[in-house]
């Protein structure tokens, strides 16, 4: 097996031995409840092993999965139609949650790297007792209490704080894109004032819901049901936000501390970069980006507002409604110098979950960034910036996030 062309850690199956391995944890994975109750994320995480096993992982591109794993039409409009891109990001959460519940045992482990439909090849043994270290250096309080295995089946969109830290630990090496570390990539000029901190970055994350189960989830659950929370859990898409930033931090060998919300103080985040994930579930974003430009009101009519034109509505989310219901969300990212910090800070908000998901997706993506070189003008990564993102909300999940609007300063 050659190990030299690939990141540590890969394994390159090259006997048909070693690809008899690879099958068998693909066999184990899709047997399961990860991915038994889906058709659509089992046939594609099959086609896309499959694929590579024999060689042809250079086919494995958005539009040949739209034909030959969704049944698309050749010509289909893959910019209107993003199930393969949406499929591949609920692949890579089930991937997480499966080798954190079921598979930490396992002597392979498949991977599917963010921005990309290659799988890769983990060879788990002694000579790798760690197939990738842990992306935090400071652990959120754990509430100490497991769901039994027959329950966590149910559970959606909530993690408790240690299945966080996994699921963080299971995306961590990968979110951040390696086609994108060219010098002068989009990607590291939007990064470049958070990655040069001397001190660890504090990432501060909002509380979700409590768990919720399949059976409990009606018409009428309201969308503000999945936002506040008074423990020590936070929602899928701020872990899926934590993921990727503490991801990015990695490639870049910045140390890096989460907190929670209700327990980090002014104090801890004076003269340090400083990264708030989350909006109306996160006291620390809703006050620091209230003196911006864009900002957001409180709910049951939660709006990001702007100031050079209050009388836009455009951007509002009525968290009263049914959760169903919402069909577009919005979010802000924002990355500037705050006098009250006096450092460095970073906003990865939506008004919702779904806006908080695409806003941590457009971060970590070159090809969402390359948005604000062609709208922003010259220098502004010299400059503050504030954006506002617009993500459609397509069978449940975060499309992918357009930038409607920005202020540079």
């Amino acid at each position: 097996m050659t190990r030299s062309a690939h990141p540590p850690g890969q394994w390159v199956p090259a006997s048909e031995a070693e690809r008899n391995l690879v099958l068998k944890e693909l066999e184990s994975m899709l047997a399961s409840y990860h991915f038994q109750s889906s058709k659509r994320y089992p046939a594609m995480l099959k086609y896309i092993v499959d694929a590579t096993l024999d060689g042809r992982s250079g086919d494995l591109k958005e539009r040949t999965l739209g034909v030959e794993v969704f049944g698309r039409d050749p010509d289909y409009d893959t910019s209107a139609d993003p199930v393969v891109r949406l499929s591949a990001g609920e692949v890579r959460k089930r991937i997480a949650q499966y080798y954190h519940e079921t598979g930490s045992g396992s002597r392979v482990q498949i991977e599917l790297p963010l921005g990309s439909y290659v799988p890769e090849f983990l060879l788990r043994g002694p000579e790798a007792p760690e197939a990738r270290p842990e992306p935090v250096t400071e652990l959120l309080p754990s509430t100490g209490n497991q769901a039994p295995a027959g329950r966590r089946r149910l559970v959606i969109g909530i993690l408790s704080a240690t299945a966080l830290l996994a699921v963080a630990a299971a995306f961590g090496t990968y979110a951040y894109n390696r086609a994108s570390a060219a010098k002068g990539a989009v990607i590291d000029r939007f990064w470049g004032p958070m990655v040069k901190s001397a001190e660890p970055v504090l990432i501060v994350v909002g509380p979700g819901n409590r768990a919720r189960t399949l059976s409990s989830e009606t018409e009428t659950t309201s969308f503000g049901d999945y936002t506040t929370s008074p423990s020590h859990h936070i929602s899928l898409a701020s872990a899926t936000a934590l993921a990727n930033v503490a991801g990015i931090l990695d490639q870049n060998g910045i140390a890096h501390v989460i907190k929670e919300e209700a327990e980090t103080s002014l104090t801890d985040m004076h003269s340090r970069a400083l990264i708030l994930i989350g909006a109306t579930n996160n006291a620390w974003t809703m006050r620091l980006v209230g003196p911006l430009r864009f900002h957001f009101t409180p709910s049951p009519l939660v709006q990001i507002q702007d100031t050079k034109n209050p009388r836009n509505s455009d951007w509002i989310i009525d968290f009263s409604k049914p959760y169903s219901s919402v069909s577009t969300d919005y979010a802000i990212v924002a990355r500037y110098y705050d006098p009250t910090t006096e450092g460095p800070v970073m906003v990865i908000a939506g008004i919702g979950p779904y806006g908080t998901e695409a806003a941590s997706a457009f971060v970590v993506t070159p090809q969402y960034l390359e948005q604000i070189a062609k709208q922003l003008p010259a220098g502004w990564e010299n400059r503050n910036i504030e954006l506002v993102l617009k993500t459609e909300v397509i069978n449940g999940k975060a499309g992918p996030p357009l930038l409607v609007s920005s202020e540079v300063w």
